[in-house]
């Protein structure tokens, strides 16, 4: 019996390249540094931490959008970068997608911006683009707290940073190789501890899976 997708994102020790391509798709969701909650490190040295808990939130975009899903898992290489033309796998099967847009999934602890969560579409003059996709994630996120006042998750969404400012984001993303190519429109996006493991369990908490409905539906809005 085959692995499942969500079986093989929990694999802490081997390197494994997800592809799951839907060609009548332009969209790709992309996650180039997962590791499974309590995998830290990854075997890559230019790229040593990991983005824990990206992959599934990055999958259950792809699965409810239908579009492709490509994820580098406990990577040996820093697999959206490009070095001296050598290009990762992961980016050669972006390439073969021919997408009109990317949305990578990454993720980012506190020293540098402490909850805030970043998008950028990797330089100033793309800056419209991430401020579109913040927008859009803002109204949505009004429209959940109007059917719900209640929901305490929601109004500690409410209350996060969201940050599209280039000039005042820390992860700009203007070295990294598949956010700055021009074939496609790019959202990198960098989502804080709280959005991606519970403090307990090491899953992703009921407030992150929130945020990944209402990004998941962001993307729909703004992508069509």
């Amino acid at each position: 019996m085959s692995s499942s997708i969500t079986d093989i994102l929990k694999i802490k020790d081997t390197s494994i390249l997800i592809s799951k391509i839907n060609q009548k798709s332009d969209i790709v969701i992309g996650v180039p540094h997962h590791t499974p909650s309590g995998t830290f490190m990854m075997p890559c040295k230019s790229h040593i931490y990991g983005d824990q808990n990206t992959g599934y939130i990055g999958y259950n975009i792809a699965k409810k959008l239908g579009c492709n899903f490509l994820c580098a898992c406990n990577y040996f290489i820093d697999s959206n970068k490009n070095y001296y033309d050598n290009y990762s796998d992961y980016y050669t099967a972006l390439e073969k997608c021919r997408p009109r847009y990317l949305v990578e999934i990454h993720g980012h602890g506190v020293e540098h911006c402490g909850d805030d969560i970043e998008i950028s579409s990797g330089c100033k003059e793309q800056e419209n683009y991430a401020l579109k996709l913040k927008n859009e994630i803002l109204k949505l996120i009004d429209s959940e707290i109007n059917k719900d006042k209640t929901n305490k998750s929601l109004k500690e969404l409410k209350e996060l940073n969201i940050n599209a400012d280039f000039d005042k984001i820390y992860y700009k993303a203007a070295k990294s190789s598949t956010i700055i190519d021009e074939r496609w429109i790019s959202y990198h996006i960098e989502l804080p501890l709280l959005l991606r493991i519970e403090a307990n369990e090491g899953d992703i908490p009921e407030k992150g899976i929130l945020f990944t409905k209402i990004l998941c539906n962001s993307i729909k809005n703004i992508c069509s």
